[in-house]
């Protein structure tokens, strides 16, 4: 196929809105210019500035003549989506201030008044120390409820914790507590868990932590203090690995088409995404530029239909984690970092309960879209058991841009004789690996 210029691409394909008349319908499948867009920027064959003037050039006159740009016909922009993301992929690994450096695994009981508060994991990075918290409280007048989530900043579980917990370490540093977001449950008649991370910040503010950090003391007031032990990160083996598909295009092509259905909510209602005809004007744009190559196998591939698959997978990751909860995991802090040469990545700490393990990943640059099809995939995670059984990773909770740290669970469940796993995390260009021991299981 003759190679045609990314810009002339995109260009040719929004010049029909020119045509739109007024009362009229947009031309095109809604959300697939966006959608080509996206994928030029993330793949970096189009500047982010140059995609966004090109969309965004034409929004007054479609606005002068009477379209309401949204999610009902596209918003012509990059805007979330790979918005950053190559700003981000040039700065320097040693300007980041979320890396993990050093991770300690609990759980750790904190005395805290008639709080039953135990510390899961710290994570100290050059930016602070990442607290991840579990507390019980007595609630007597809240009516019974399921889950609900309580905003960063306003959960008075956390404000408490924050002014009366102090944290210091052996340097002599006090720290200061922010709440980085909590969530709540029922824990039984009259009782009530909080889940979440605080961010310890070391005093005065703007200083750094680092590896000269040996460990944490918490304490309340009237309370004996609690040591928690930073340990140097754990010295596991590493190297490259391949990516799972040859080329970038093939890897972010078959993560758009897995989404075969999408709805996007508006204050009207929902409205239903064409994803086969948003997914096959992606692939045309990338065979037409030369960045998918004609023969490539995400575009043969026909593994039928699997909504019963993920709807599979969703089940028994639900259910894994409430057995979880329930129990008490297998934990170890790592801080392992892997051998990427364009994004940093470190596998922060591993758990293991019965069948479900799973680990915690930081990684930079890690951005996202608000919705499909502005999709940014960042970090792929697989792995591979000591049998050569195969896992994928499953994506929990987590978050941050363009520094983040998500827990990702394996699927299908890694069975109880598996003593390792080597974790493969994948860009779109690179994979790196590394081998870890799965805690709670003897060798």
């Amino acid at each position: 196929m003759a190679r045609e210029d990314p810009e002339a691409f995109l260009r040719a394909m929004v010049a029909p809105l020119r045509a739109a008349r007024r009362g009229g319908s947009l031309p095109g499948v809604p959300f697939s210019r966006e959608a080509v867009a996206n994928a030029f920027v993330m793949l970096g064959l189009l500047p982010e500035a140059r995609a966004e003037e090109i969309l965004a050039g034409y929004r007054p006159e479609l606005e002068a003549k009477g379209f309401r740009l949204g999610v009902l016909t596209g918003e012509l922009s990059v805007r979330p989506g790979a918005h950053g993301y190559h700003d981000a992929l040039a700065a320097s690994p040693d300007d980041l201030t979320g890396i993990p450096l050093a991770v300690a695994a609990g759980p750790v009981p904190i005395a805290f008044g008639g709080t039953e508060l135990s510390l899961l994991w710290a994570t100290l990075t050059p930016g602070g120390v990442k607290l991840s918290l579990d507390a019980i409280t007595r609630d007597d007048a809240r009516p019974p409820q399921l889950s609900y989530r309580v905003l960063p900043g306003d959960p008075p579980l956390s404000a408490d914790i924050g002014s009366a917990l102090s944290v210091t370490d052996d340097l002599g540093r006090a720290y200061r507590l922010r709440p980085a977001g909590m969530r709540g449950s029922l824990a039984g008649p009259g009782r009530r868990r909080w889940s979440g991370t605080m961010l310890a910040e070391p005093q005065p503010a703007g200083s750094a932590t680092g590896t000269a950090v040996r460990w944490l003391e918490f304490a309340a007031a009237g309370s004996q203090p609690v040591r928690v032990v930073m340990p140097a990160p754990v010295p596991a083996e590493t190297g490259p690995a391949e990516p799972p598909w040859p080329t970038p295009a093939e890897g972010y092509l078959a993560d758009l088409a897995s989404v075969t259905s999408m709805s996007i909510g508006t204050e009207g209602g929902t409205v239903e995404l064409d994803t086969e005809q948003i997914t096959a004007a992606v692939a045309d744009a990338l065979l037409w530029v030369g960045a998918l190559p004609p023969d490539s196998a995400v575009l043969t591939d026909q593994t039928g239909a699997r909504g019963w698959q993920e709807e599979l997978v969703q089940r028994w990751g639900r259910q894994a984690w409430e057995r979880e909860r329930d129990g008490e995991p297998a934990r170890a802090g790592l801080a392992v970092r892997l051998p990427l040469r364009q994004a940093t990545a470190v596998i922060e700490s591993v758990a293991a309960h019965d069948e479900l393990v799973s680990i915690q990943l930081y990684g930079h640059p890690w951005v996202s879209g608000e919705y499909w099809p502005m999709i940014a995939p960042c970090f792929d995670v697989r792995a591979v058991d000591d049998a050569g059984g195969e896992h994928r990773g499953m994506r929990g909770s987590g978050g941050g841009s363009p520094e983040a740290s998500f827990g990702f669970w394996f699927w299908p469940p890694v069975p109880a004789a598996a003593r390792w796993i080597r974790v493969i995390v994948s860009t779109l260009w690179e994979a790196a690996w590394a081998q870890i021991d799965i805690p709670g299981r003897s060798g």
